[in-house]
């Protein structure tokens, strides 16, 4: 199959200029062309080397092999993955979802391979913390009085929700964009995107402080039954 315009266009005009770097271990794309849903791709170069080399360029994201490998990881351990902006989620994520362009090195190749096998304690920690913390964050999201505060934590809540429902069915949670188009394609059911949708009418209600706690706990059970 071939690939996207704008993964070509990485690989032809930035990719192209590095590959022949030996301190380059290997390089993927990710992004919207390559899950189907936007034009836009990002070139990502992973170094064998202790730090990102000064002259790596702004073209394309980079990381260490051992950041990499770290971030890998924590995952592996159940841990980076609790806030939307948790750094081994979106990296690993992005890479699973992603496309290898460059590995001399085959060490893209054996994190393929690792990625493939997800790892049980990011289901079972992120299916406890939905269970955990239902009915406070129920509770807190009922009394909030701030507005930002209410979009802070039902983000956080929404997004560790989502986690725990893909985990349970082997993927990492690409994050809210597209959201409901990547759980049908995963076949994960429309019971959880449904419970999000009774979640921000709550938001919207002017009962809000009685409905939106119902509406979290509603969703939170919904998660649960499908993990």
């Amino acid at each position: 199959m071939s690939l996207p315009n704008a993964v070509l266009r990485l690989s032809t005009d930035v990719l192209a200029d590095i590959n022949d770097d030996e301190r380059l271990a290997f390089a993927y794309a990710h992004g919207p062309a390559l899950s189907g849903f936007g034009e836009e791709a990002e070139l990502v170069c992973v170094w064998e080397t202790t730090d990102v080399p000064e002259d790596a360029g702004d073209d394309a994201v980079h990381l260490t092999v051992t950041r990499f490998q770290e971030l890998l990881e924590q995952l592996d351990r159940g841990e980076g993955w609790r806030l939307p902006d948790s750094e081994a989620l979106r990296v690993i994520g992005a890479f699973a979802e992603g496309t290898l362009l460059a590995d001399d090195s085959e060490l893209g190749s054996k994190a393929r391979a690792d990625v493939t096998e997800f790892p049980q304690a990011l289901a079972d920690a992120s299916r406890d913390a939905v269970a955990a913390e239902a009915d406070a964050l129920a509770e807190r999201l009922g009394a909030a009085a701030d507005p930002w505060d209410l979009a802070e934590t039902l983000t956080a809540g929404l997004h560790r929700a989502y986690v725990a429902l893909f985990a349970a069915g082997g993927y990492f949670f690409p994050g809210h964009a597209n959201r409901a188009d990547f759980v049908a394609r995963y076949l994960l059911g429309d019971e959880v995107p449904e419970a999000e949708a009774a979640v921000w009418a709550a938001v919207r209600s002017e009962h809000r402080a009685e409905e939106l706690p119902q509406a979290w706990r509603a969703l939170a059970k919904t998660v649960l039954d499908n993990c």
